[in-house]
């Protein structure tokens, strides 16, 4: 079985200059279909998928000014490997908040989930949740700026 922290890869840190969800997930959803690790439908499918269940997460809760997190994901038949993407946006993205969908939360970090495996999206969710709840893991992240530390806070390097 795959450890949680495996599923990050150096070439899967990401920033971006997007502006809305939609571009952003056009960016990366490009990039991880020249490394075929998703399908040519990933990126509209991503979209549809975020546009009807919202992923945002509003992490105030967990610490005041905290930056807020998006964990975008959509089906297993549109990934072709099981990875825990990671974007720093450069512009905070408004996207709907997970648990009160009505409401639009300003979103500086994503966290994309491609998963082939029907059985594991609940724990890929499980144990982002469980890091993203960390105060430290938030002060942590929010001090990182180069892609390589980055990496290897996520990874446990």
């Amino acid at each position: 079985m795959t450890e949680f922290k495996d599923l990050y890869r150096e070439d899967l840190i990401f920033k971006s200059r997007a502006k809305t969800k939609e571009e952003v997930f056009e960016e990366i959803g490009q990039i991880l279909i020249d490394k075929d690790l998703v399908t040519e439908e990933f990126p509209s499918e991503i979209i549809k998928r975020e546009n009807n269940f919202p992923t945002g997460l509003d992490l105030g809760i967990v610490v005041e000014d905290a930056d807020n997190v998006a964990i975008p994901h959509t089906e297993i038949e549109y990934c072709k490997s099981k990875n825990i993407v990671f974007v720093k946006l450069e512009n905070e993205i408004t996207f709907n908040n997970m648990i009160k969908p009505q409401e639009e939360l300003k979103v500086k970090y994503l966290f994309m989930i491609i998963n082939n495996e029907a059985t594991n999206q609940t724990n890929v969710l499980s144990n982002l949740m469980e890091f993203l709840t960390n105060k430290d893991n938030i002060y942590t992240l929010n001090e990182l700026v180069d892609n390589q530390e980055i990496y290897d806070f996520l990874a446990g390097k």
